[in-house]
């Protein structure tokens, strides 16, 4: 993976850094406006292990399935849903989970993670830590740091799945490193990075992570020790969402909040950033990408104001699945 040096091949926008140095900040405002809102929402109530659904709730997480990349797994604020073939939606197991960092695991089937807060009858600890579920969803487990930890982003490295690495906002704030499946954490303080909005495992280095921040696109090459500005093109601008291809890691996605950016796409490890077209304007932004692992052109991303979007074009055109939580039926 090489140093970005173009966000378009016309060179970097130019740009007032004050301007989007508060811009940024307003990101930082808009995510904790839109935490206290789903947060003092009642949570989904427990029901039938699989239900169908004509909307969902905030989306905090997204995953094709490694396995079956006809589905895609969401992680909402109260719930978990399953889409199939883009025209099933079902919201899976009883559970209200409030689910952040949510994630498909790489190379288990039917293995999923997540963290975030109990649904309101929900007796276990608040925040949650790290919950596994073995079986799609249906039930799940507490995995490590109960009331300990609630991570909005995490990532688990496809070259080595023992290596998860996750931005905690609870408790003890900053980055963490498991080497163990999730089991036990570390703790790496904020690593040198300035306020996490994304993390990304590189999916054939193992030891490779990039963090989206409020300041620019962040790299570490030695497990998260220390980090390095990845794209000198982003500098100082919020990187909300980052995604790196599971079979082809020199195709990048990722979204910025710049007029001339948005949602950006590299083909070469992020030397170059070609702005697809795609800017949602200074009051919402890109909050989740997931890939198809089988296609680096398809991919769906969620926004902070409650849409969810399908490109099969690598972002050029988009297909809306969700607007402001409503499913749009096909």
């Amino acid at each position: 993976m090489g140093k970005g040096n173009r966000a378009r091949r016309r060179g970097r926008p130019k740009s007032s850094p004050t301007r989007w140095w508060l811009l940024g900040l307003a990101v930082i405002v808009l995510l904790a406006g839109v935490s206290f809102v789903y947060l003092s929402r009642p949570g989904a109530t427990a029901g039938p292990r699989e239900v169908a659904v004509s909307d969902i709730e905030h989306v905090h997480g997204l995953a094709v399935d490694p396995f079956r990349p006809d589905v895609l797994w969401i992680g909402t604020h109260g719930s978990l849903i399953r889409v199939t073939g883009g025209t099933q939606w079902r919201r899976i197991g009883p559970q209200t989970y409030d689910m952040m960092g949510f994630n498909a695991h790489p190379v288990e089937p039917s293995v999923l993670l997540t963290s975030g807060h109990p649904g309101p009858k929900d007796r276990r600890p608040n925040p949650l830590g790290v919950e596994l579920s073995r079986d799609g969803g249906q039930t799940w487990q507490g995995l490590a740091l109960p009331g300990l930890a609630d991570f909005h982003a995490m990532t688990i490295s496809r070259a080595d799945p023992k290596r998860l690495w996750a931005a905690n906002v609870s408790g003890r704030p900053g980055l963490y490193r498991s080497v163990d499946g999730g089991k036990g954490w570390e703790y790496l303080r904020d690593a040198g990075l300035p306020s996490i909005f994304a993390l990304a495992a590189h999916p054939a280095r193992a030891h490779v992570v990039l963090a989206g921040t409020v300041r620019g696109l962040f790299a570490s090459e030695d497990a998260g020790i220390s980090w390095r500005l990845y794209s000198s093109s982003l500098s100082g601008l919020p990187v909300t969402a980052v995604d790196v291809h599971p079979k082809e890691p020199r195709v990048l996605y990722a979204y910025v909040v710049h007029p001339d950016l948005g949602l950006i796409r590299s083909a070469d490890g992020g030397k170059q950033w070609v702005a697809v077209g795609f800017f949602l304007g200074e009051r919402d932004a890109v909050g989740n990408l997931a890939l198809d692992p089988t296609d680096p052109q398809t991919l769906y991303f969620s926004t902070h104001g409650g849409d969810l979007y399908r490109s099969r074009d690598g972002g050029r055109t988009r297909e809306r699945l969700v607007a402001g939580g409503k499913i749009v039926v096909p």
